[in-house]
C-alpha cells in the first residue's frame, strides 16, 4: 500500500496543484470577486445622550448625513445585497477627543444580508464624520397660519385662522435657534364649507426668509413633541351685489354745488360673519365710504378720488371685501349753481354723412349733458329737447373718438367741464362694415 502511495509521488503532487489551479480559475470565472458601491446610506447617530447629559447637543452637516459604502466579495454574494441591508452607525461614545472643533466620530457599517463567515469586506467612504457640538438653546415663537394656494368652497372665505397653541417653544443647537425668524403652520383648506379644526404642519422660517431644510429641522425639538398643531378655521359666507355709496367733507368753491357722487366699481362682493351680513342686509346691502376719505373743499370742477378698498371697512369689522379691485374711484360731480346734468341716450344722436356700408356701435348707452338755466327753465326742461349729432364725413371702418354736437333751445346753456366749451361732447364709436346678406340669401334660395 505504501509503495502504491509513494509510487509516482511527484506526478501526484503536480496533479493536486493543477487541480487547485483549475478550481481557482473555474471559481474566478463563474463567481468572480466584485465590488459594489452603495451611495447615500444614512448615518444613524447612536448614544446621543452621551452629549445631552452636559446640556450640549450636536449637528451633522448635510454632506455627512449619508455616506457611500463599498462591499467587496464573490459576485454571488455581493449581487444579493440591497441598500436596505446596510446600516451605518456613528456611536457618540466612541468620540476620541472633545478637544477638536469639530469633533470626529468613527463610523461602522454592517450588512444584514452577509453571513459572518463570508469572504466579504465592507468599507465606508470615510472612517469618521465631523459633528458640531453646541450648547442647547431654546426660544418661544408665535405661530402664524399659511393656507398657501388652497381655497375653501367658492361661496366662502377664511375669516379667521388661529393656531392652537398660538405660540411654541423650540429647542436645539444655539446656532440654529438664533437663525429662526418665524414659525408657520401650513394647512390645506381645499373645499372647506364649514368652520372647523384642521391639522397644520409647522415650518420654521430663517432670517433669510427661507424654510429650514428637513436636515436642520431634525435637530430641533418642539415642546409639543410633534410638528403638527391644531388650526381653527372660521369661514365667512360671501355676499355679492353690495352697493357702494360715498359721503364727503368740505364745501365746493363759491358758486358751485355737488350734484352727484358715483363710484367705480358700483358694486362689490364681501364676506363676513352671519351677524355682519345680517346687519348689512338691514342697511339695504349698501356700504358707505367714510366722508373723511372724500374732501372736495374749494373744488370747482368734477373730482375723482381713489380710495383703497380696504379703507371702506372698519378694522374691527367682522367682514372683508373679496372683489378683485384693489381701489374704488369716487367721482364727485361739481357744477355751477343753477345747472343740472342729464343723460342723453345715444339712440337720440343723429348720424350725418355715415357711409351706407357702415354700422355704428357705441361704448356707452348714454352720455352726460350739463345744462345751465334759470330754476324755472330747469324744472320744465326735458332731455328730448336736445338735438345731438355726429358728423361721420371721411370716416371708414375703425374705432374713433368723435365729437357730439349738442344744440339746445334758447335760454339754455351747455356747461363746460367734461363737455367741450364749443358745445360738443365726445364719445367713442366703432364703425364696422355691414355684412352682405343678399349673396348668402340668394345661395340658400338656390
Amino acid at each position: 500500500m505504501k509503495e502504491k502511495i509513494l509510487n509516482n509521488l511527484p506526478l501526484k503532487i503536480i496533479s493536486i496543484i493543477i487541480a487547485i489551479i483549475i478550481w481557482y480559475v473555474v471559481t474566478s470565472v463563474s463567481d468572480p470577486i466584485v465590488t459594489r458601491t452603495f451611495s447615500d446610506i444614512p448615518v444613524q447617530i447612536t448614544n446621543a445622550s452621551y452629549i445631552a447629559e452636559g446640556r450640549k447637543t450636536y449637528q451633522v452637516s448635510e454632506q455627512y448625513q449619508s455616506i457611500a459604502v463599498s462591499i467587496k466579495g464573490n459576485r454571488s454574494v455581493v449581487n444579493g445585497v440591497t441598500a436596505d441591508d446596510i446600516t451605518v452607525t456613528a456611536d457618540l461614545t466612541q468620540i476620541v477627543t472633545m478637544d477638536t472643533d469639530p469633533v470626529y466620530v468613527p463610523v461602522t457599517a454592517v450588512c444584514s444580508g452577509i453571513s459572518s463567515n463570508s469572504n466579504v469586506t465592507i468599507h465606508t467612504q470615510t472612517a469618521t464624520i465631523p459633528i458640531e457640538i453646541e450648547d442647547v438653546d431654546s426660544a418661544q415663537f408665535p405661530i402664524s397660519v399659511d393656507v398657501g394656494d388652497t381655497q375653501p368652497a367658492k361661496e366662502y372665505e377664511i375669516g379667521e385662522q388661529t393656531a392652537d397653541p398660538d405660540t411654541i417653544t423650540i429647542s436645539g443647537p444655539e446656532s440654529l435657534i438664533q437663525k429662526i425668524s418665524s414659525v408657520v403652520a401650513k394647512v390645506d383648506v381645499s373645499g372647506m364649507s364649514q368652520s372647523g379644526t384642521v391639522k397644520g404642519t409647522l415650518v420654521v422660517i430663517d432670517k433669510n426668509l427661507d424654510e429650514m431644510s428637513e436636515t436642520q429641522m431634525n435637530f430641533l425639538t418642539f415642546e409639543t413633541g410633534s410638528r403638527e398643531v391644531d388650526v381653527n378655521i372660521v369661514l365667512w359666507r360671501k355676499q355679492t351685489g353690495i352697493q357702494l355709496e360715498a359721503e364727503y367733507t368740505g364745501t365746493p368753491e363759491h358758486g358751485y354745488q355737488v350734484t352727484d357722487i358715483t363710484t367705480t366699481p358700483e358694486e362689490i362682493t364681501v364676506a363676513g360673519s352671519d351677524e355682519a351680513l345680517s346687519a348689512l342686509a338691514a342697511n339695504g346691502n349698501k356700504l358707505t365710504i367714510p366722508a373723511e376719505l372724500i374732501n372736495i373743499d374749494g373744488q370747482s370742477s368734477d373730482t375723482d378720488i381713489t380710495v383703497d378698498i380696504g379703507d371702506v371697512l372698519n378694522d374691527d369689522s367682522d367682514m372683508m371685501i373679496t372683489s378683485s379691485a384693489e381701489t374704488v374711484t369716487v367721482h364727485v360731480s361739481i357744477l355751477p349753481n343753477g345747472s343740472q346734468e342729464y343723460q342723453l341716450d345715444v339712440d337720440q344722436i343723429q348720424r350725418k354723412n355715415l357711409g351706407s356700408n357702415l354700422t355704428v356701435q357705441y361704448d356707452q348707452t348714454q352720455i352726460p349733458v350739463r345744462i345751465k338755466a334759470s330754476d324755472e327753465d330747469l324744472e320744465t326742461f326735458d332731455i328730448s329737447q336736445v338735438t345731438a349729432s355726429i358728423d361721420f364725413s371721411g370716416l371708414s371702418a375703425g374705432d374713433y373718438q368723435v365729437p357730439v354736437r349738442i344744440d339746445l333751445p334758447d335760454d339754455y346753456e351747455l356747461v363746460s367741464g367734461g363737455d367741450d366749451e364749443n358745445g360738443e361732447a365726445t364719445v367713442t364709436v366703432h364703425l364696422r362694415e355691414k355684412t352682405d346678406t343678399s349673396a348668402s340669401t340668394s345661395t340658400n334660395a338656390n
